[in-house]
């Protein structure tokens, strides 16, 4: 039953990681509505923003009236959204049905990991955890296949239509999931009001330097990892000059590497603990990192997967292991705040490159090309920037770190056990 319940949580919080399918078609829409370069960016601000806005505040409000109830509101938007945004006849139109899709995911993202812990005993919750990531690791993985595929068939909009289906499955399957989930509420005694969940945050905060220490890891390594998904895609389209379905398959090779990293996380921080799986995880974002700025005019395969598929093992342990640091270090009572916090970390570090990275992309391929560049050289020059920045960003925030008491080098108090 609770393999069931898993998958029918995971199919509804799937929707969100299925998104990146999107990166896919940036070529296309770029084409599509005849944008520069840096406008495509307004594609994952707009999404991202209103989430990451939103996420913590409906993660309380899933404390306080019911994660499910968050849960099974989100989906329904999600259904109205994506269809919004595959019918949008303008750029302007398509990023304000961004708006209300970031709003969707926000619902259900704030209450998702409340969910998957509540439907396991306290004890497996790691474990559950990780095959939560593993499951939205799949659906990245899928999604780029699934990206450059609906692109063939149906157009640009087809990144949009084809997660439709999957939200209203997910809205038919959550009634399966009710009664076993009010078991295990009713055995939890949940705070009465959305402001005390975020009062207990607040306080770990100004109590506690290692978590300030380990949600600013989590922004800065999720800012410099979005530099694959984000340039990728221009990679492989301007250099290798590959097609959509083609920059899917190495989207996809790195979301494989999410996905172990992810299923994994569980043993590795038996062995180790979650803060120093969450160490190791940030030096394989590293190796990756430098590994993508090694790529050259001259296409190398076994480089190019290679190097996103390190980055990827990387970025999918780190996740799962800071999740599980978050939830582990906040009260039970708030575990919607706890997930709505993860996703707020993301979204600062997805947002933060989004701005920079593209922004510093143009400057550079532009000087570039006044000192007599070609095109391909000059964009080429501006992505092995940003891939050394992103790369040197994790290093001086994980060596910066290596001097916080009590971080990475102890056993973390194990707490809810």
């Amino acid at each position: 039953m609770n393999i069931l319940a898993l998958f029918i949580v995971g199919l509804g919080a799937s929707i969100a990681p299925l998104d990146f399918s999107v990166n896919v078609a940036f070529p296309a829409i770029t084409q599509a509505f005849a944008l520069d370069t840096q406008a495509i960016r307004w594609i994952p601000l707009s999404y991202v923003l209103t989430y990451g806005v939103l996420v913590i505040g409906f993660g309380a409000l899933g404390d306080r009236i019911g994660h499910l109830r968050v849960f099974r509101v989100g989906l329904m938007l999600a259904v109205i959204a994506l269809s919004l945004c595959a019918l949008a006849p303008t750029y302007f139109w398509l990023v304000c049905a961004r708006v209300l899709q970031g709003i969707s995911m926000a619902l259900t993202l704030s209450c998702a990991p409340a969910l998957v812990t509540f439907l396991y005993d306290e004890h497996a919750r790691t474990r559950a955890l990780s095959a939560y990531g593993s499951m939205t690791s799949i659906a990245s993985l899928i999604a780029p296949l699934a990206g450059g595929l609906s692109i063939a068939l149906m157009g640009w909009p087809g990144v949009y239509w084809f997660r439709v289906p999957l939200a209203l499955l997910a809205l038919a399957l959550l009634p399966m999931i009710q009664t076993r989930l009010r078991h295990r509420v009713s055995t939890t005694t949940l705070l009465p009001g959305t402001s005390s969940s975020l009062f207990l945050l607040f306080n770990i905060f100004k109590s506690s330097p290692q978590f300030i220490w380990i949600n600013v890891i989590s922004i800065t390594v999720q800012m410099a990892s979005f530099t694959i998904p984000l340039l990728v895609p221009y990679y492989l389209s301007e250099i290798a000059r590959w097609g959509p379905a083609q920059s899917g398959a190495v989207l996809a090779i790195w979301a494989s590497g999410t996905l172990i990293g992810s299923a994994i996380t569980a043993r590795v921080s038996m062995a180790i603990d979650t803060n120093r799986a969450a160490f190791l995880a940030g030096w394989l974002c590293v190796v990756g990192l430098a590994l993508t700025m090694l790529w050259s005019i001259e296409i190398s395969v076994s480089l190019v997967f290679g190097a996103v598929f390190v980055h990827g093992v990387g970025l999918g342990l780190f996740q799962v292991s800071y999740s599980d640091w978050v939830v582990r270090t906040l009260p039970v009572q708030a575990r919607g705040v706890a997930g709505g916090l993860t996703v707020l970390t993301r979204t600062i570090g997805v947002v933060s490159a989004a701005l920079l990275w593209l922004w510093l992309l143009e400057r550079v391929r532009l000087d570039a090309l006044e000192t007599g560049l070609s095109a391909p050289l000059a964009f080429l020059k501006g992505f092995q920037f940003i891939c050394l920045l992103s790369a040197v960003l994790i290093i001086i925030i994980l060596m910066a770190s290596s001097f916080v008491q009590n971080l990475w080098f102890v056993r973390l108090t194990q707490k809810n056990e």
